[in-house]
C-alpha cells in the first residue's frame, strides 16, 4: 500500500508513513536494502544495450509470442525501477521526531542507529555516496554503520561534524551552540562549507561549537557517563547548580519548573534520578534545602525560599 501511493504524487504524510514501516522492523530495512540492490541490477539491465536488443528484437518465425513475452519482461523491469528502486529517491530526507519526555531508536538502512532524546527532531537522507543527517533541535546519540565510501555527515546548528564507524552525542543548546561528546572512534568538526577538517575530537573528549568555535575538554569516566546517562533514561547530577538541573528536568516536562528566587539558583545539586522523575526530585529537594514547592493553576512548578523559621520548624520534625 505504501508502495502505491509511493509511486504516484507522494504527499509528505506518504512519505513518512513509509519512512515509519521502514524504521519499524529490522527486516523492513533488509528489505529496502535488497529493494535498492535490484534497482542497480535493473539500471545495468537498461544500459547494455545487446541485452535490450535480446528483449525487444526476437526472431521473425516466433514473433507475436515472444514480442509479448518481451514486452512482458520490459514491464517487470520497469516494476523493479519503480517498486524496488525508485522508493529510495521518492522517500527523499526522512523526518525522525520525537515529543516532551519521548525517547525513540531508529535503525537506518545502512546499519547506522540513532537515540533521539526528548523533544528532538533529525533528517535523515542516506545518498550513494554520503549519508547525510540534519538534526533540527534536541539531542540525538549517532552510531555510526562503517562505511568510509560514504562519509556520514551531521549538521546541528553552527556545527558540521563528520565520522566514520563513531559514536557520538549532539546536543543542541541554542541557534549557534552545540555539545559535542565522543564516546566511539573520532569526529572531525568541519568548517561551514564542509572543507578542511579542523579539530578532531577523540573518544572521551567533547567539545562545545559556538558559531564555528571550537573549545574542546577530556571527560574523565564520571563526566562521560552523566552526559549520555539520558539514554537509559536517567538525569545524574554530581555538583550541578539548581538553575542547570531545572533545566535539564524541564526538558522532559509538559509543564516547567520556575525558580521563583534568583537566590536558589546557584545552590549545588547531586543525585540521581529518572527523567519522569521530577516529583522525586522536587521531594528531595524539599527535604535538604530551605525551599517550598508551590503548584501553579496551570500544571507548573514554583520554587521559593523557604522563611527561616519554618526552615527551622521543619529541620526539627523527626517526620
Amino acid at each position: 500500500m505504501h508502495l502505491a501511493r509511493l509511486l504516484g504524487d507522494p504527499s509528505e504524510a506518504d512519505r513518512q508513513a513509509a519512512a515509519d514501516w521502514i524504521d519499524a522492523d529490522p527486516h523492513h530495512a533488509v528489505a529496502f536494502a535488497r529493494m535498492q540492490a535490484a534497482w542497480d541490477s535493473a539500471e545495468r539491465l537498461r544500459a547494455s544495450p545487446s541485452l535490450v536488443n535480446a528483449f525487444v528484437q526476437p526472431p521473425a518465425r516466433a514473433r507475436p509470442r515472444r514480442r509479448l513475452l518481451a514486452g512482458g519482461l520490459i514491464a517487470a523491469s520497469v516494476a523493479v525501477c519503480c517498486v524496488f528502486g525508485g522508493w529510495a529517491f521518492l522517500l527523499g530526507p526522512q523526518t525522525y521526531r520525537t515529543g516532551v519526555g519521548e525517547q525513540r531508536t531508529i535503525h537506518l538502512a545502512d546499519g547506522s542507529v540513532i537515540e533521539l532524546n526528548t523533544a528532538s527532531l533529525v533528517r535523515v537522507t542516506l545518498g550513494k555516496s554520503r549519508r547525510d543527517i540534519r538534526l533540527v533541535r534536541g539531542e540525538a546519540q549517532f552510531q555510526v554503520a562503517h562505511d568510509p565510501s560514504r562519509p556520514f555527515v551531521v549538521d546541528a546548528a553552527s556545527a558540521r561534524l563528520r565520522a566514520v564507524g563513531t559514536a557520538f552525542d549532539v546536543r543542541i543548546r541554542s541557534q549557534a551552540v552545540v555539545d559535542l561528546t565522543v564516546t566511539q572512534g573520532v569526529v572531525a568538526v568541519l568548517s561551514a562549507a564542509g572543507h578542511g577538517a579542523q579539530p578532531r575530537v577523540a573518544a572521551g573528549q567533547a567539545a562545545v561549537i559556538d558559531s564555528g568555535a571550537v573549545a574542546e575538554t577530556v571527560l574523565g569516566g564520571q563526566a562521560l557517563r552523566q552526559r549520555v546517562a539520558w539514554q537509559q533514561g536517567v538525569i545524574e547530577l554530581n555538583g550541578e547548580t539548581l538553575a542547570q538541573v531545572v533545566d535539564e528536568f524541564n526538558r522532559y516536562q509538559a509543564h516547567p519548573i520556575v525558580i521563583g528566587d534568583a537566590r536558589l539558583e546557584s545552590l549545588r545539586i547531586g543525585g540521581r534520578f529518572q527523567v519522569n522523575e521530577a516529583d522525586r526530585f522536587l521531594a528531595a529537594l524539599t527535604a535538604s534545602f530551605p525551599i517550598d514547592v508551590i503548584h501553579t493553576s496551570d500544571g507548573g512548578v514554583l520554587l521559593t525560599a523557604r522563611p527561616p523559621d519554618r526552615y527551622e520548624e521543619k529541620s526539627s520534625d523527626p517526620g
